[in-house]
């Protein structure tokens, strides 16, 4: 059964954010967490494609990212936001988080470090 989540849990990551592929999720690596049976570390990379946006959600864990190539983003509260390569991001478990629009004309690429536990959905929408 654990296999059988692990296995789901993967399939909704290697799935789009946001539709027409404009938010793009790859899983490097994925394991699970010394000492915390029912909960797996995920390191993903994040390409936002200009146009792209990342729907409001929230995770049944925490999330580190880093921005990789940043540029201009539109916030859910509307105002502009030109995120910098190297920005640090945390989002505690159950914080809503995402509803960026990437409105530059390059993509931006985050990477992300996800600890969730492997008996609920990875992604819950927000929104």
């Amino acid at each position: 059964m654990r296999q059988l989540v692990l296995i789901f849990a993967a399939l909704m990551l290697a799935l789009p954010v946001c539709a027409e592929d404009l938010a793009q999720r790859n899983v490097l690596n994925e394991q699970p967490l010394s000492g915390a049976e029912g909960t797996v570390v995920i390191v993903s990379e994040l390409k936002l494609m200009p146009g792209g946006r990342i729907p409001l959600h929230t995770h049944p864990g925490d999330e580190h990212a880093v921005i990789v190539v940043g540029g201009l983003a539109l916030l859910p509260n509307g105002k502009e936001v030109e995120f910098a390569a190297g920005t640090p991001m945390f989002f505690p478990e159950g914080q809503v988080h995402g509803g960026v629009t990437n409105l530059g004309t390059a993509p931006m690429e985050i990477v992300t470090t996800h600890i969730v536990r492997t008996d609920e959905p990875f992604q819950t929408a927000a929104e």
